[in-house]
């Protein structure tokens, strides 16, 4: 019996998994209102019933991905930075760690850039949440430059954080809309500028 229990549990896990990496990828690459919950039973080769056994609906469905996503950036991006211990390598870092991401898991990034074009004010806390978090730990690499008088002392901490993440995001559109251009390259470059523009 207990046998058959563990079995069962794992099955679900199974599907579950199925379920939000199908749905992270169709609203990666449809948006959230195109895409539907038969698309996705569809896609990760189950019932609709059983999309709607593990998700009340796409709603609390796309809310899990977001909160899967949040974990695997502060896993990808953030916790990598925290090794770092100079200011300017764990900058640089940040660059570095994000085109790992976009390199194992191009999904996550469209699916950041696809909500946040769409601009649905209803998943806004969630995706703000992301952001802010990235947002506040860049800025105290940045209070720690500063302090060690490698970055430049008349830098507004957190409007530099938040325009370091809009150079991630710009390139992360321009790899999409121009597919000459490498993400690899253009985040090598916005690193560059980066770099240039706040150091000492």
């Amino acid at each position: 019996m207990m046998v058959s229990v563990s079995l069962k549990a794992q099955q679900s896990a199974v599907t579950r998994k199925a379920i939000l990496t199908s749905g992270l990828k169709l609203f990666a690459k449809y948006g959230f209102s195109t895409t539907s919950i038969d698309d996705i039973a569809r896609a990760a080769g189950i019932t609709k019933g059983a999309v709607y056994w593990h998700f009340v609906n796409k709603e609390e469905l796309f809310q899990s991905i977001l909160e899967e996503i949040r974990a695997r950036w502060v896993e990808t991006v953030q916790q990598p930075l925290s090794k770092e211990t100079a200011p300017v390598s764990r900058l640089e870092a940040l660059f570095d760690c994000y085109s790992k991401l976009f390199a194992e898991a191009p999904e996550i990034c469209l699916f950041l850039q696809r909500i946040l074009l769409e601009g649905h004010k209803e998943f806004s806390p969630q995706v703000g949440r992301v952001f802010a978090q990235t947002g506040r730990f860049i800025g105290k690499i940045i209070d720690d430059g500063k302090v060690q008088g490698v970055f430049r002392n008349d830098l507004d901490s957190m409007v530099t954080a938040h325009m370091t993440l809009g150079n991630l995001s710009g390139a992360t559109q321009q790899s999409l809309a121009n597919r000459s251009l490498t993400l690899t390259a253009l985040l090598g470059e916005a690193k560059s500028m980066t770099m240039a523009r706040i150091s000492r």
